[in-house]
């Protein structure tokens, strides 16, 4: 036994996961859900928090929750639903319920510095529950689960990619241009019904639990037009419903009220 164990770092606080340890993989998760032990960060992770690359692709985000939360074995499979409390609580275990953000006024552009209370963060997400069911007529119910992070940040990159090149259109020769405008267009087409197969668990039609990806996605490139409405607005409603809530702030020059959006992710500066 090493006889520095008990100068290890301990945890700092304790919270229950909004996912109620539901749509982790099996293996990925361990302990009990009601209570999941957070460590502060270590200088390593403060270390790999700043490294351009492993931000770029997410890999920070999973070793710092790995790191600070012992009970998530891989943090890749970690559903989107749970990644903000996690990431608010290691923040909260490492610098304290407080974190400072800057904003510039939107009527006078007065730059000013707030301190955002992360325990009403935490207080937002306590009683949600993720909304799985959607009836679309009497014969179909699709059941969803949340994206994991790898498969959100996979989406996120391949966006990120396609709005680049889209950026770059006008230095494309003209006579091309229409012909590469189509093709983003198309793929960025692709990656929406990416997602829709993704969050889809299954399909419940009359004495039949439809699970088989392969037979999901031929309905979906069949469907009508009213049932590919209905999955793409719950879908964004439930994205919506999950996003970290929007911190009300007085500018101290003016007095207006803005509403500043909080981004724990890393990561998603990137993309």
């Amino acid at each position: 036994m090493n006889p520095l164990q008990k100068y290890f770092r301990q945890p700092k606080l304790f919270i229950s996961l909004p996912s109620k340890g539901l749509y982790y993989e099996e293996g990925t998760l361990q302990g009990d859900v009601s209570k999941v032990p957070i460590f502060a960060m270590t200088g390593m992770d403060e270390l790999i928090m700043k490294t351009p690359d492993s931000l770029f692709n997410g890999e920070a985000t999973v070793k710092l929750i790995e790191s600070c939360c012992p009970y998530i074995v891989d943090a890749h499979k970690v559903p989107s639903i749970d990644l903000d409390v996690l990431l608010v609580a290691i923040r909260m275990a490492t610098y304290g319920k407080e974190m400072s953000i800057g904003h510039t006024c939107t009527n006078c552009g007065t730059e000013n510095d707030f301190a955002i209370d992360l325990t009403s963060v935490m207080d937002h997400y306590a009683d949600k529950n993720f909304d799985n069911r959607l009836v679309m007529d009497e014969e179909i119910t699709i059941n969803f689960k949340p994206l994991s992070y790898e498969e959100m940040t996979n989406v996120n990159l391949e966006n990120f990619k396609l709005q680049k090149m889209l950026g770059q259109i006008a230095d494309i020769d003209i006579d091309r241009r229409q012909q590469v405008m189509d093709d983003i267009y198309a793929k960025l087409a692709e990656i929406q019904v990416h997602v829709f197969l993704t969050a889809i668990e299954s399909v419940q039609i009359p004495n039949v639990l439809v699970t088989e990806k392969e037979h999901i996605q031929e309905w979906l490139s069949n469907t009508s037009r009213e049932h590919y409405t209905l999955i793409k607005t719950k879908l964004e409603k439930n994205k919506e419903i999950w996003e970290m809530p929007k911190q009300k702030v007085i500018c101290g020059n003016c007095g207006t009220e803005n509403a500043i959006e909080v981004v724990m992710d890393q990561s998603s500066f990137f993309v």
